[in-house]
């Protein structure tokens, strides 16, 4: 019986083994019936897993025994005549041959095999009693129509139907089979209790409040390569835990292992109904996540005063700020619900790498209700298979993460791997051993300095797995060992929290690379890596050795607890705990969950997006009630189009305005509003009508409303140029359900960057990539024009071109110029001034009364909103026209000159 816990055991749920479908075989009028059950799961059981995503918590008995019945020969009674007269159609009197019938002088016993002769008094009574009870039963049960059809066929009570009266008698007994598992199966019962240990109803309450305790502080310094090479024993395989007592007091040891033989011969949905109504959290269940693993990973980071979606320096200052996005990796993580709890935390906001195998157990995105799958990137490998024992793979998983976090990595990293280890429980921690290293390993290649980390872990009784949590000791600033309330207390799982990555932790993940190509490449046959520490070098540490020996024997201590108390909810099928209910409201509160049902998300289209988007703003704009009139009126608003030197008195303060560069020049399609519905869900406004852009591949978060271009970028020059197309954000209203709509141009605009950020791919992932423009201050024009170049054109000979902004190998990717567009910042009657003593920008305003007022930190009530700045935009097309106004040649229009002259004046007076 698997008592692991993968559900507990994994981000996903609990596996099942499935039995394979039975081909239905023809009965010709078989008088015995077979019930076809199916193989019920719960909640939690929904998944299979391997190594890289969850173990089991019941491993289902695949067995099936059938129950043979060999036809007896027909009566001699019966003739070939007589059948044929009964015969209602023309196969009756083929099917009666291979009906079995039953002489009157045999004794043939009808009781199932697996019911005991006291356990239905049904099986107890005289014949008499048959008929009597029959008789009784027709005179009294039935209704007179039912009477009515029985007479008309024949029937006489306490006689069978047929000719010759030769029809069955006794009531067929209702079947007690249990889904698809033959009539000869074992029965299901739990094994003899340890004597040692007992529970009692009155043991402590549950309570929704959880202790930490952390390791006492480990020295300053990290560990040495050749100090971590001395150290590395080299052994025979084990395979057998029961002497492991360096760790753990030997009685608990040997209580655990004897606590989980007696459910060997208990039936697996006998264990998962025990196992329900004894656990008192067992209710909480997945709320509105994909699993029992997401509500895991909230009350881990609830208790731990979210240290992984709100993580904080060591001086108590936020690592996140608002001009940061929130990177952390999944490993080990199919189908994603860890992922899934912290996208739901943080939406858009945080950007996911997850690591898992492929196939059955690979992430679900498109289940992922509760949070934001746009910025989760799945990656494999370079094996492309997600084994993360591969050496290969762990390196291009570490060069993939580091290149989309500026070299730094992540802020965290969650681990919560497991595999089936279905008839070997007593030895999970050493089979589990090289997944230990790995996923340890995987942090120290993927955690930025000051970073977190969590892993589940099972026993921790043997030196290799002490060891490993000692070098994790030394690599943290704080580490502990935790048992969630929602890992169910019956398992083996606990989980290592490390807090703050040290400085200098390098050598330490070489190591464990060079070990894990020892394990990967076998060694041998015979000899395996069986300390990574000393015994000594553990001993000697007694603060470490004290705490990993007092956290086993609570543990183990709790767990034997807890598998007599499922044992004993097993045999007495009436207890129940009263608290569930309690503790589920009580452990939702505490984490911050809402008591809800999972539900799929409702989809809407662009227009009702639209419209509940508007909804939302503090301040809705007019018309924003009607879809038709708010798009004619506000959305197709056309820009002010910058023509003469006397259009500038526009921008007549240059510190209120900002601008950008754009591909679009005057009446150009690229140039338009974008909404997001949801995934490839995405349409551009053309007219009054949306159209969907599926064939760029588009990928946006729901409730997302933003104004940009579709450009073309350029790689290479002349005749070897290649080009992309790509969307360049400019402003938006919405982000994925977050309202930047209020905020200062610069503010929506660092917005609009993170958000890109977080959506940006792989270079190898198909879609349209998503950039945000680069805005300057109107002040700094002249420095802003000096940032464009020439290139040489595939067709042209040269074009005025701007530089995409550098990252992730975009150092030569650029677009040519069309346009600048002009966007207001601030609010009249509050202006932008410069401080010429402090040197800084400050805001101003002076009042009807004659009263000033200054603000080095923009207003409120100074700020221009996006939909005020979008419909007072301004735009100056250069179009056939660039090269000649970047050369500052004199045009009919503004020149270059007519614009620096006008700035220049606005900075002076």
């Amino acid at each position: 019986m698997n008592l692991s816990d993968p559900s507990d055991g994994g981000s996903s749920s609990d596996e099942s083994s499935i039995p394979a479908k039975r081909r239905r075989s023809d009965t010709f009028g078989a008088s015995s019936t077979t019930s076809h059950g199916s193989a019920v799961q719960d909640d939690s059981d929904d998944e299979n897993k391997a190594y890289g995503d969850r173990s089991s918590d019941v491993g289902q008995d695949n067995s099936t025994t059938g129950l043979t019945v060999k036809p007896l020969q027909r009566s001699s009674r019966l003739s070939q005549s007589s059948l044929s007269e009964n015969c209602s159609s023309p196969n009756d009197g083929y099917i009666d041959d291979f009906r079995p019938a039953f002489d009157d002088n045999d004794e043939v016993s009808i009781r199932p095999s697996f019911c005991g002769s006291g356990e239905n008094s049904f099986y107890n009574k005289a014949p008499e009693e048959f008929t009597n009870d029959i008789n009784d039963a027709f005179k009294s049960e039935y209704s007179e129509k039912s009477k009515r059809i029985m007479s008309n066929m024949g029937y006489k009570p306490g006689k069978g139907l047929g000719k010759f009266e030769h029809g069955r008698v006794d009531p067929v007994q209702a079947s007690t089979q249990k889904g698809r598992r033959g009539l000869g199966l074992t029965p299901s019962l739990v094994g003899e209790v340890p004597t040692d240990f007992k529970w009692s109803p009155d043991e402590a309450k549950a309570e929704a409040k959880e202790e930490v305790i952390w390791l006492p502080p480990p020295p300053i310094e990290t560990l040495s390569g050749d100090i971590l090479e001395e150290w590395l024993t080299k052994g025979p395989k084990k395979l057998s835990i029961d002497n492991e007592t360096q760790f753990v007091d030997p009685n608990i040891l040997q209580g655990i292992l004897n606590a989980k033989t007696i459910f060997d011969t208990l039936d697996d949905e006998d264990l998962r109904n025990a196992r329900f109504r004894s656990n008192p959290y067992e209710t909480i269940g997945s709320v509105i996540f994909l699993n029992r693993a997401a509500v895991k990973m909230a009350n881990i980071d609830a208790v731990f005063d979210y240290m992984f979606t709100n993580p904080k320096k060591e001086n108590g200052e936020p690592m996140i700020t608002e001009k940061d996005i929130l990177y952390f990796a999944d490993v080990c993580a199919g189908p994603g619900g860890f992922s899934e709890y912290v996208l739901f935390r943080k939406s858009w906001t945080a950007k996911g790498f997850g690591f898992t195998l492929k196939g059955g157990n690979d992430f679900k995105l498109l289940d992922f209700y509760a949070g934001t799958p746009e910025t989760f990137n799945t990656f494999y490998g370079v094996k492309d298979d997600g084994n993360i024992f591969d050496p290969a793979n762990l390196m291009s998983l570490k060069d993939y993460v580091l290149n989309q976090t500026d070299d730094k990595g992540v802020h965290f990293l969650m681990a919560d791997g497991g595999f089936s280890v279905s008839g070997q429980e007593n030895i999970q921690e050493i089979l589990s051993k090289q997944l230990y290293l790995c996923q340890c390993l995987v942090a120290l290649m993927l955690v930025r300095t000051g970073g977190h980390f969590v892993v589940k872990l099972f026993d921790v009784f043997t030196k290799f797995s002490v060891g490993l949590i000692y070098i994790m000791y030394r690599c943290f600033e704080k580490v502990c060992i935790f048992k969630p309330v929602t890992s169910r207390p019956a398992n083996s799982e606990r989980y290592l929290v490390c807090k703050w990555k040290k400085v200098g932790t390098e050598s330490a993940e070489r190591h464990l690379q060079s070990v894990n190509s020892m394990l990967w490449n076998e060694l041998d046959r015979e000899d395996d890596i069986t300390e990574l520490v000393p015994l000594s070098v553990l001993m000697d540490d007694q603060p470490f050795f004290e705490y990993i020996y007092k956290s086993n024997c609570v543990l183990g201590e709790k767990q034997i607890k807890n598998l007599l108390k499922l044992a004993e909810f097993s045999k007495n099928k009436e207890l129940n705990e009263t608290c569930q209910a309690e503790m589920r409201e009580q452990c939702l509160q505490l984490w911050q969950l809402p008591d809800k049902v999972r539900t799929q998300p409702e989809r809407k289209g662009p227009d009702e997006t639209m419209l509940s988007i508007l909804a939302k703003l503090p301040k809705p704009p007019a018309d924003s009630n009607n879809a038709f009139a708010f798009k004619n009126a506000t959305l197709n608003k056309q820009p002010i189009y910058l023509e003469t030197p006397a259009d500038m008195k526009l921008l007549k303060n240059a510190y209120d305005w900002h601008f950008t560069f754009l591909t679009s020049s005057k009446g150009s399609t690229d140039l338009r509003i974008f909404i997001g519905c949801g995934g490839k869900r995405v349409y551009q406004l053309d007219g009054t009508s949306w159209r969907i852009l599926a064939d760029l591949q588009i990928t946006l978060p729901a409730n997302t409303i933003l104004y940009g271009e579709i450009v073309k970028e350029c790689r290479g020059q002349s005749m070897r140029q290649m080009h992309t197309k790509a969307l360049h954000v400019i402003d938006a209203l919405m982000l994925g359900g977050k309202d930047i709509s209020y905020l200062p141009l610069s503010a929506r605009v660092n917005q609009c960057s993170l958000f890109c950020t977080a959506l940006e791919k792989h270079l190898c992932t198909p879609g349209l990539p998503i950039r945000c423009k680069r805005f300057f201050n109107l002040e700094l024009f002249s420095t802003a024009i000096a940032n464009l170049e020439y290139r040489s054109m595939k067709r042209i000979r040269k074009a005025v071109t701007m530089d995409i902004p550098k990252r992730n190998n975009r150092d030569d990717m650029f677009y040519v110029v069309g346009s600048l567009l002009f966007i207001r910042e601030v609010r009249e009657p509050w202006s932008g001034q410069m401080s010429k003593s402090r040197g800084l920008k400050y805001y101003f305003r002076m009042d009807k009364d004659g009263k000033r007022y200054s603000e080095f930190d923009i207003p409120a009530d100074a700020t221009l909103d996006m939909i005020s700045a979008y419909k007072n935009r301004i735009m100056w097309s250069w179009g056939d026209a660039a090269n000649a106004i970047f050369d500052g040649q004199v045009q009919n229009g503004v020149s270059r000159t007519d614009m620096e002259v006008h700035v220049a004046r606005n900075i002076d007076r």
